[in-house]
């Protein structure tokens, strides 16, 4: 059974990675970013689009926490059914089978301070999914040796997509208020850690809103 959940899906094409996905459910090996999620993320999306080469994706990552809302922009590749990421962090992983049909479940490590942790995210079309889908996602996870995985709340709202006209709080790298870069590479690792991240991005994010 374990053999079969962890085993990578064979032969996916980059274009099932394409669209917008809502995420379900996630869990991290790193108890910080696990901590983190359950107490300040409420909900969050990814939206990739083709990049410039065939193997390229751009992917907006879009995340809901203490009501204000901000955007990541990342560039992958992804070929042999393993994508790779440089930034924020050198990361790398896998697609999976999963019963969900309109899902993607990836498997990643990511280096975080010198230390490489593990990660498992289900993403969907749909805000919601059967529970058999989401007992499947947990049985992944207890393959895979990770935490109790951290489930949205369907019924929080999610950002809105940042290309639609809106009023959105973008917090990016050169963001003078708030360098997530050099916040993130001071919090990893420990729950202390990640949790005062937390703690720096919710004052930061209230600034901008009064602002």
């Amino acid at each position: 059974m374990t053999e079969n959940l962890i085993r990578p899906l064979e032969n996916p094409g980059i274009d099932m990675m394409l669209g917008t996905w809502v995420i379900i459910a996630t869990s991290y090996e790193s108890p910080g970013t696990n901590k983190l999620w359950k107490t300040i993320v409420g909900s969050g999306w990814s939206k990739s689009t083709a990049g410039s080469q065939s193997n390229t994706l751009t992917v907006i990552q879009s995340r809901k926490m203490s009501g204000l809302c901000f955007k990541l922009q990342v560039n992958m590749t992804f070929e042999n059914n393993t994508f790779h990421m440089v930034k924020p962090f050198p990361s790398s992983g896998v697609l999976l089978n999963t019963v969900c049909p309109d899902c993607f479940l990836g498997h990643d490590k990511t280096i975080k301070g010198g230390t490489t942790f593990g990660g498992l995210h289900l993403l969907s079309k749909r805000r919601t999914v059967t529970a058999a889908e989401l007992d499947e996602f947990e049985k992944h996870v207890k393959c895979f040796k990770l935490p109790s995985p951290v489930i949205m709340d369907p019924e929080k709202d999610l950002c809105p997509d940042p290309q639609t006209p809106s009023q959105i709080t973008e917090v990016t790298d050169t963001d003078g208020a708030l360098d997530i870069s050099k916040l993130l590479e001071e919090s990893v690792n420990t729950e202390g850690g990640m949790m005062a991240l937390g703690e720096k991005l919710k004052s930061a994010l209230a600034k901008a809103k009064e602002s």
